[in-house]
């Protein structure tokens, strides 16, 4: 696979990576042109040349993914000039790191109103989303037409579970009346974010019935009830428009990544 399709790959899949791009290359250099997709554990794909300039490229581009920003670097290749690096070759080369961030994957638990509102608001930002609900007649494709799946099952939960959360899920749950089944089920995996829309009384009653199962109030501390950002919200468009804002904020703020060894 040539490396630019496997970045069109990867786009697809919603994965999260950089790209290193040598633009500029005077004098001696390993390489004039070259590309390296970088992930986010310090892995690559391709080249940019080799040798020491490579590997500060690689943690430029961990660097880079961690804070969310592209950027452009540039290396003297030569260990006896001002700000020079220990090679010998003696060229400049000036490389951009282009950072592809994947978008937040929402889990719409719950298919009424809301649910709707918020899935429009997904396929203008195009963030995937599929929808988990216990009733067949409100979790339906002509409802949801752009939803990735639509999991339906009687116990809400086993829905969930089929839906598969991962840590770039956003669970937003939005039920009729099993928002414990689902806020149980959610806080047993490693996802990104559970928003629970409910009264604040209702949040305590569900809290303490869940400590009383086994829910410790670690897991409970993930919970953001209310959801969504104080707007002064109150109809279920500016709900769902609050939700999202919420999960945009949270999606933008930068977390420590774990480096594997990187490549010499």
């Amino acid at each position: 696979m040539l490396l630019m399709e496997k970045v069109a790959l990867l786009t697809r899949q919603n994965e999260n990576f950089a790209l290193a791009m040598i633009i500029e290359s005077k004098g001696s250099t390993p390489r004039h042109v070259g590309k390296m997709i970088v992930y986010r554990d310090g892995t690559i794909e391709g080249t940019v040349g080799g040798g020491l300039a490579e590997h500060y490229i690689i943690e430029e581009s961990v660097n880079a993914l961690q804070m969310g920003k592209s950027k452009i670097v540039e290396y003297k290749l030569n260990k006896h000039a001002k700000d020079g690096i220990q090679m010998n070759c003696g060229g400049t080369i000036r490389v951009f790191i282009e950072i592809y961030q994947s978008r937040p994957e929402l889990i719409l638990a719950g298919a009424g109103h809301l649910a709707s509102a918020l899935a429009k608001l997904a396929d203008m930002l195009e963030y995937p989303y599929c929808v988990v609900d216990d009733r067949i007649g409100y979790a339906t494709k002509e409802r949801f037409p752009n939803a990735t799946n639509i999991f339906v099952n009687e116990d809400i939960g086993e829905a969930l579970l089929e839906a598969g959360p991962t840590e770039r899920s956003y669970v937003i749950i939005v039920t009729k009346d099993r928002d414990d089944i689902v806020l149980k089920t959610a806080l047993q995996f490693p996802i990104a974010y559970v928003g629970m829309v409910a009264s604040k009384r209702k949040t305590i009653t569900i809290f303490e019935k869940l400590k009383s199962e086994g829910i410790t109030e670690e897991q409970l501390e993930q919970v953001h009830s209310p959801t969504g950002l104080e707007i002064g919200s109150e109809t279920t468009e500016e709900i769902a428009i609050s939700i999202i804002g919420e999960i945009i904020k949270l999606s933008r703020e930068t977390k420590p990544i774990k480096v594997k060894q990187l490549n010499r």
